[in-house]
């Protein structure tokens, strides 16, 4: 049976999924997930037989909405990884990706990324794709905190293992593992979160903005969780050392801004509006802008309606005790007569 897989992608959905899709306005069809990030709303929408297109400016969630969003049937084996890099290659490689030592990994470790680099270059297809999501779940599984922001004298002290326990009661080992030990821990997990709904589902890597000028058709719903302005939304800090990596760095809207939100977010809806019959935002009751303020914007183009489930965030496995209030604002597109 398909399962989604371990990802760990801070602003994740993935114990909102079901009702955010239980509240769309149609359950079958198109959607436009516009800013996909660990994919797990576009996972959802895919389970229930919608046809998915997945978009993200990050490279690092483009990869994974390849193979586990567009890709319908291809896995990865361990005897697929089975062939020889050189050692001038992976040399070369080495020195492209260097930046990373003594930042987020230790020399020994970026010389192993750079053979498995190396690898990911000479596959194929879907298997690729698979493989560079396993990439980059080894590459957030060794670090504290799974983000790639965390300054390098934190990250010497959160991997020793002594300090860890100290701390935490935990020695979090996994932090020192080799990352083909982590590639192949979730081998396993990651091929069955592959399946078939019979749809020709499609991944993207473009800006919001030119992701809706580059699309052809009109589908049924766009889906957006934009990065409010907020402590936890710089996705390119997280995540974007993996897109320097493969040389994949677009430039792309900051909507995390928080003087210029709202402006950014009206342009975009605007260039929706011709291309859609609904647009779904996520959103909650912590974030800024707020709700009444997006819902007031929105109501200048179609009939906005509002969705509302308590939710409570884990951080550390520790539940946080503010409980939250998630929203999903629903416009209906208003017909040009």
């Amino acid at each position: 049976m398909s399962k989604y897989p371990k990802i760990n992608y801070i602003g994740n959905k993935n114990k909102l999924t079901y009702w955010i899709v239980d509240n769309f306005p149609y359950s079958k069809g198109t959607v436009l997930d516009l800013f996909c990030g660990g994919c797990s709303v576009s996972y959802a929408l895919k389970e229930k037989g919608y046809k998915v297109y997945s978009n993200d400016a990050l490279y690092s969630n483009y990869v994974l909405a390849k193979a586990i969003i567009e890709n319908n049937n291809v896995t990865l084996n361990k005897e697929d990884l089975d062939f020889h890099i050189s050692k001038k290659e992976i040399a070369k490689k080495y020195k492209d990706i260097n930046f990373l030592e003594n930042r987020l990994y230790f020399p020994n470790e970026v010389e192993e990324l750079a053979e498995l680099v190396c690898k990911s270059a000479q596959l194929k297809d879907y298997k690729k794709y698979l493989f560079l999501s396993l990439i980059r779940r080894s590459m957030i599984r060794k670090i504290p905190y799974s983000r790639m922001n965390v300054p390098w004298n934190q990250i010497v002290k959160l991997r020793d293992e002594d300090y860890s326990y100290a701390k935490y009661k935990r020695r979090r080992a996994y932090h020192n593992l080799p990352f083909i030990d982590h590639i192949y821990d979730n081998l396993e997990n990651y091929n069955n979160s592959v399946f078939d709904n019979n749809q020709n589902n499609m991944a993207f890597n473009y800006d919001a903005f030119k992701m809706i000028d580059s699309l052809s058709e009109k589908v049924d719903v766009i889906y957006m969780d934009p990065p409010y302005p907020a402590t936890m939304n710089k996705y390119g800090d997280f995540y974007g050392l993996y897109d320097n990596i493969f040389d994949k760095g677009i430039k792309y809207t900051n909507f995390s801004e928080n003087n210029r939100f709202l402006d950014n977010l009206e342009k975009l809806i605007i260039k929706c509006l011709p291309k859609t019959k609904y647009i779904v935002i996520s959103e909650n009751n912590k974030t800024k802008p707020t709700i009444s303020e997006i819902s007031t914007m929105l109501s200048k183009y179609g009939k906005v309606e509002i969705k509302e489930k308590k939710h409570q965030y884990k951080v550390t496995n520790k539940e946080n005790k503010n409980e939250t209030i998630e929203v999903l604002i629903i416009l209906e597109v208003k017909e040009n007569k």
